[in-house]
């Protein structure tokens, strides 16, 4: 579905059952407004709903740097090719991998990372919303300098919200119109309404 497509097909969704003269015709300006909205919230019910979350997963190879940290925003998604799609709440409904096939832990908090923990797993956290920190498995940390990164790149498995409205699975295309319909109803009142 292309955007354009997008757009009508909302537009008829809100014509429906109104009164002549329809005023969403000329609407057209805000309801492409509106779908970055539609598209994130849309996104965001997807990620949290275990039976469609694969929807919109997709696989992201992280490279890392000599601490073991890598940068969240230049992730590119396997399926779209683009970065700053990847969702970080999604990420721990996901899965986190390192170059040796270790699964990592996430911990929630970056003071957690700090602490001590079980040795038997690797962990990440996300720190300052853009950047992922690793721990090497069978590694014991009582603080900042005992932290060793594990081994990279990392690939992840995440949740993302599409850049593009062609990138929107064909499963979710009408939830994505009823959302963008919802979206553009709650916002916008029409001049002549």
């Amino acid at each position: 579905m292309t955007k354009d497509e997008l757009v009508e097909r909302a537009k008829r969704q809100l014509n429906a059952g109104q009164p002549e003269p329809r005023v969403w015709p000329d609407a057209e300006i805000d309801i492409d407004a509106a779908i970055m909205v539609a598209s994130n919230k849309l996104a965001d019910e997807v990620m949290y709903d275990p039976y469609e979350r694969a929807l919109l997963q997709q696989t992201y190879s992280i490279t890392l740097d000599g601490s073991g940290q890598g940068d969240l925003l230049s992730a590119t998604g396997s399926i779209t090719g683009l970065t700053g799609e990847i969702l970080q709440d999604g990420i721990r409904s996901g899965n986190v991998l390192d170059f040796d096939g270790n699964q990592l832990q996430p911990l929630l908090h970056y003071a957690d990372f700090l602490k001590p923990q079980p040795t038997v797993y690797a962990y990440y956290t996300i720190k300052d919303r853009d950047k992922i920190l690793t721990r090497r498995i069978g590694q014991q940390v009582n603080g900042v300098a005992d932290i060793q990164g594990v081994n990279g790149p990392l690939t992840i498995v995440a949740s993302y919200a599409p850049d593009n409205v062609s990138s929107w699975p064909s499963e979710l295309e009408d939830r994505l119109v009823q959302a963008l319909v919802d979206t553009v109803a709650q916002k916008i009142t029409p001049a002549n309404a």
